[in-house]
């Protein structure tokens, strides 16, 4: 993230970036306590048959998820001009110090590594920087997690525990299996797009000399060889990240089956009402999908973050 951090910095907008990120990350904290507390209050009311209390607590809940999604909305707004501006001065920037560099340098490298620089590379790391599952969920997700975990440790450390015991295989398998190849093969898949994109170049630009000396075969074979290659890589990435999130989809639903059976023991014993149970079980859907929104957003950062070690080295 050094590097990253860097590139805000000569920009001139790390300050504004953080700035919005902590405009942005109360938002799914503050939607997990509602949604929460209104599912318990509501099954509540209904226990007690309490049609006016029902009724009010509807109104109030109904008001405070409007004015939420208009703030978060109001913020995206911001933000979304904001990212429009970064990408054209990164551009910018990009061509320009691509301009002051030695003819030699600049003709030591691939064109199509140049134009993949300038294009891809750039829009991947704005995509780190305002895309969904990259920075600003995985800001948004740590908060989610702590006010979510504090909520449910509250109402029951037991399901507290439970919860998280069952989401250690997932956090295992991307630790050691997801996020270690994921840079890598991602770097591996730009370079081959560079030589993708160089290799079908002059069929473009140079049509006419490959039909003079017959080589379209020749360029045509090149091209095959380069998007395989391309292909090959892109397919390992996919198939590591289908695993990841297999893994979670089973131990996701068996944990939600463990924790609706103790629930149903408690509710037998006393100790716990129905809506005690749906109380914890809507915090723990937020303790996954924050877990599920922070692994999925740290994937993409790392391999996002190739992409901005390629734009520092211009």
């Amino acid at each position: 993230m050094s590097d990253f951090l860097g590139l805000l910095r000569r920009m001139g907008i790390l300050r504004k970036y953080v700035f919005l990120m902590l405009l942005r990350s109360p938002f799914d904290a503050l939607r997990t306590w509602m949604l929460a507390n209104l599912l318990k209050t509501t099954f509540q009311c209904l226990e007690t048959t309490d049609a006016d209390g029902l009724f009010t607590v509807c109104m109030i809940y109904g008001l405070l998820c409007a004015l939420l999604f208009f703030y978060n909305g109001t913020v995206w707004g911001i933000y979304a001009a904001f990212s429009a501006k970064l990408e054209a001065g990164l551009q910018k920037a990009m061509i320009r110090n691509m301009m002051s560099m030695p003819y030699k340098q600049v003709e030591s490298h691939l064109s199509g590594e140049w134009v993949t620089k300038i294009n891809s590379d750039i829009q991947e790391a704005c995509m780190m920087m305002n895309g969904p599952l990259h920075i600003p969920h995985a800001v948004v997700a740590v908060i989610n997690m702590i006010l979510s975990s504090f909520l449910m440790c509250r109402s029951s450390f037991l399901l507290f525990c439970i919860t998280w015991l069952l989401m250690m295989p997932h956090l295992f398998l991307n630790a050691h299996i997801v996020l270690k190849a994921v840079p890598r093969l991602k770097e591996a898949s730009q370079k081959a797009m560079a030589e993708s994109t160089s290799a079908i170049k002059p069929l473009i630009t140079e049509a006419d000399t490959i039909l003079l000396y017959d080589a379209g075969d020749l360029m045509m074979q090149k091209c095959e060889e380069s998007s395989l290659k391309l292909m090959k890589v892109n397919q390992n990435m996919h198939r590591r990240k289908a695993l990841s999130s297999a893994v979670l989809r089973l131990f996701g639903c068996g944990g939600y089956f463990v924790v609706l059976m103790i629930g149903y023991r408690f509710i037998l014993d006393g100790s716990m009402s129905f809506a005690d149970v749906v109380y914890c079980l809507q915090v723990r859907v937020a303790i996954l999908s924050g877990m599920f929104m922070f692994i999925t957003s740290i994937n993409n950062i790392k391999t996002k973050l190739v992409c901005v070690r390629r734009i520092e080295s211009v």
